[in-house]
């Protein structure tokens, strides 16, 4: 039942917590839970500053200190008006006395009660009237000019503003007045009565944005006495939280990614609201028939394994962090505004006790037992997200996340001021923590042409908002992972105006991973002139810097801010190594020094200028041949040395399309579309045998990892394929080899033959949700 239909009866009606524990002792538990909960919003400083609310607060409700523009003159992002409501939900909370931090002579306070009624009335007697406030403020019958409290942004309107008010209606529900009761019902049951269509200026509400909705319509139903409003709203909310199957869907996907705005990769933003939206819902609604049924619990569960791989530490302070990658135009904020780059923003322990019901197969207590240790106890592997284009991979001293862009996704996106120079963000990016400090707070002053693991034309297309929403050209781009290790492969085409493709892949090994650029073609369908003197880069770095200088062929160099050219085997800087493979070299541009840049001008925030030591460095890319380099984190000097002397790793091009890496006993092979679907390696090569030779072939464009185990009663060697376009039904792989007995196990149950010399297998792929994620097949080693 809509609110619509009841507004006139939940007027006149309150649920006061007698009437809840007589009417249904369901309801009084989760009114019981979610004032508790609501009431420990406030942060220390606020309540710190409950006397200065009291003494500033002016007659008609509002202070002298919040900036209450409204209307088109409004600012979009972070609307500074919400301050009006952290203050009463601070006040109301302090009332209520359900916050053990605030101190207790507080509770009931007459001054308090009068300060935050006073503030509510200021509000309501300033609504909005028309309709198209909602969502179409500036437009319409809401023109720039019309009366009340509304923001051209729709999300002010439809989350942010009802979430706070509700949050004070329902502190305060005993103690509201009609005028204030029926404020509290209209303004938050705007959102609640459109949720079921589309909402004029924003459409249909989806992912994190309708469980947010759904979690405010709570609070609505709990204090305007309406059960047909918490049922409907437990019910959709939790209904939301199931996985989304098709691609770029707004919402949770099977491998763990959660998408929102068609196709970008945003589990630090908004999948963090859903996850806090979902944590305070089933943490009212544990043990009760509300509870979230195995289905919502599934999507959930892997959203927040998912959502741990992309969280690595900052060890100077302990505190957790997301990847870069994940948080959208939120890279553009300094982590002084608490924005989604500042912390993983929601409670770990509130966590814990809204899922300690969970049983296998959902249970998440080993990923919380790693959350709750701030880094201490180590998630290590490698991690395919092959709705999301994108790969990470951790050890104990690293994590690396890389994140790619097809015909499938967005790279990210300019919106309410908020980003207007990430055009090459999620185009192949490959951030690398160690300490966790490396990007911390340089956004403003870094250059962002030179965004970390890209390869792109130098300072080619010019940075602007008009060209930072991207959506990839090709499909072949896809992710392959045994669990430990993993290859990211990537065929691309300069969406701006395809002025250069090519073909990249990121093998990820155990102590590195080795990058190599291939088939480069420049101008391939360019429409706009590029000067011909413009070079191909891959940006090695572009971090805060750090003491111990810059290395190169072991040799201390010092280069200018500006930038100082240099050529080179090995760069070593800030613990990471990079080592140019076979007879390449590193055609280098480095440079260290200040750098000051302004946050204002790269979103909404006050910060204004800041001066940031930063250090950047990429190589110039040949355009007419392979070129290869690895990338060793969180290593030494004397282990690059090693490494770029021996190079245990070899790069297979045999310029037949078919590109790999091969060396301990593991070997990579990417077969790219149009290759000519078989190879022929040096067992030895690998580290599989000391002489003879093997032979493999796939009957398809695919993505392969092999690697040798053994057991009790068995050596064999597991097979690990993925289908990057997402669009094979199956693919078939052959191996053959005259010094290796490779033969199909007994259970070979999967479609394996044998052949003369080795065998044959058809591997069936996934499908749906699954679409593009690695197959194994085991066979036995004799």
């Amino acid at each position: 039942m809509k609110l619509g239909a009841s507004s006139s009866a939940a007027s006149s009606t309150r649920l006061k917590s007698s009437a809840a524990n007589s009417a249904s002792s369901k309801l009084a538990l989760i009114l019981q839970r979610r004032q508790y909960d609501l009431a420990q919003f406030p942060t220390p400083q606020w309540v710190e500053s409950i006397q200065t609310y009291l003494d500033t607060q002016k007659t008609d409700g509002t202070w002298p200190d919040v900036n209450y523009a409204s209307g088109c003159t409004a600012q979009r992002a972070n609307w500074p008006i919400q301050l009006h409501w952290d203050r009463l939900i601070t006040l109301a909370a302090a009332w209520t006395g359900l916050n053990p931090a605030i101190p207790s002579n507080w509770t009931h306070d007459t001054a308090l009660l009068s300060a935050t009624q006073k503030g509510m009335d200021w509000w309501f007697e300033n609504d909005y009237n028309s309709t198209d406030c909602i969502g179409a403020g500036g437009s319409g019958s809401c023109p720039c000019g019309t009366p009340g409290l509304w923001n051209t942004n729709w999300f002010d309107q439809v989350i942010l503003i009802p979430q706070l008010m509700s949050t004070t209606c329902l502190l305060m529900q005993d103690q509201l007045t009609d005028f204030e009761l029926d404020g509290c019902i209209r303004i938050v049951s705007r959102p609640y009565d459109r949720s079921n269509g589309s909402i004029a200026g924003v459409g249909v509400l989806t992912g994190a944005n309708l469980i947010n909705v759904m979690q405010n319509s709570v609070s609505l139903g709990l204090y305007s006495n309406n059960a047909s409003i918490i049922d409907d709203a437990f019910n959709r909310a939790f209904g939301s939280v199931t996985f989304s199957n098709a691609q770029a869907e707004d919402g949770i996907h099977q491998d763990g990614s959660f998408l929102q705005h068609k196709g970008i990769l945003y589990n630090g933003n908004y999948g963090k609201d859903l996850i806090n939206a979902f944590v305070q819902l089933e943490g009212e609604a544990k043990g009760t028939s509300y509870a979230a049924n195995d289905s919502t619990r599934a999507a959930f569960a892997t959203d927040i394994r998912g959502s741990e791989w992309m969280i690595f530490v900052d060890n100077s302070t302990g505190r957790q962090l997301w990847d870069f990658n994940v948080v959208g135009r939120f890279v553009a904020f300094p982590s002084s505004d608490n924005q989604a780059n500042s912390d993983i923003n929601f409670n770990v322990s509130k966590l814990a006790n809204a899922v300690s019901d969970f049983e296998e197969p959902y249970s998440l207590n080993d990923t919380i037992t790693r959350l709750e240790s701030n880094g201490t106890e180590k998630l290590n592997g490698n991690k395919a997200f092959w709705a999301s284009d994108y790969m990470v991979h951790r050890r104990d001293g690293f994590a690396l996340g890389n994140k790619m862009l097809s015909n499938r996704s967005r790279n990210t996106e300019y919106t309410n001021g908020a980003n207007p120079y990430g055009f090459h963000l999620g185009q192949g990016t490959l951030f690398t923590y160690i300490s966790g400090e490396e990007y911390l707070d340089i956004m403003d002053a870094w250059d962002w042409n030179l965004i970390p693991g890209t390869t792109a034309l130098l300072n080619f297309p010019t940075l602007g908002p008009e060209n930072v929403d991207q959506s990839g050209k090709r499909d072949w781009v896809g992710v392959v992972s045994d669990g430990w290790v993993g290859t990211a492969v990537e065929d691309y085409l300069d969406p701006y105006d395809g002025s250069v493709a090519y073909k990249k892949m990121w093998f990820y090994l155990d102590d590195c991973v080795v990058i190599v650029t291939t088939d480069i073609q420049m101008k391939p369908n360019a429409s706009s002139i590029v000067p011909s003197d413009t070079p191909l880069i891959t940006v090695l770095n572009n971090q805060k810097a750090t003491a111990g200088g810059v290395w190169i062929d072991g040799q201390q160099v010092e280069p200018d801010p500006s930038g100082t050219s240099y050529n080179g085997t090995t760069l070593y800087y800030s613990n990471n190594g990079y080592i140019a493979l076979g007879n390449d070299t590193l055609s280098l541009v480095v440079a260290e020094g200040n750098r000051t840049g302004n946050w204002s001008a790269i979103s909404t925030s006050t910060l204004g200028n800041t001066t940031v030591p930063i250090f950047s460095a990429y190589t110039i890319v040949p355009t007419t041949k392979t070129s290869s380099y690895a990338l060793y984190p969180a290593t030494s000097p004397d282990v690059l040395q090693y490494a770029a002397e021996y190079q245990p790793y070899t790069v297979i091009d045999n310029a037949d399309g078919i590109i790999g890496v091969a060396g301990i006993e593991r070997l990579s092979l990417v077969f790219w579309p149009g290759s000519a679907g078989n190879t022929t390696l040096d067992l030895g090569l690998i580290g599989w045998a000391d002489q003879g030779q093997i032979q493999i072939a796939s009957s398809q464009p695919g993505a392969y990892l092999f690697a040798t185990g053994a057991n009790d009663d068995d050596t064999y060697l597991v097979v690990t394929v993925a289908d990057p376009s997402q669009s094979l039904e199956s693919i078939e792989f052959s191996i053959s080899s005259q010094a290796l007995s490779v033969q199909c196990t007994l259970d070979a149950w999967y479609g394996c033959q044998s052949t003369p010399g080795g065998v044959a297998v058809n591997v069936t792929l996934p499908s749906r949700g699954r679409v593009g994620s690695s197959t194994f097949v085991q066979l036995n080693l004799l």
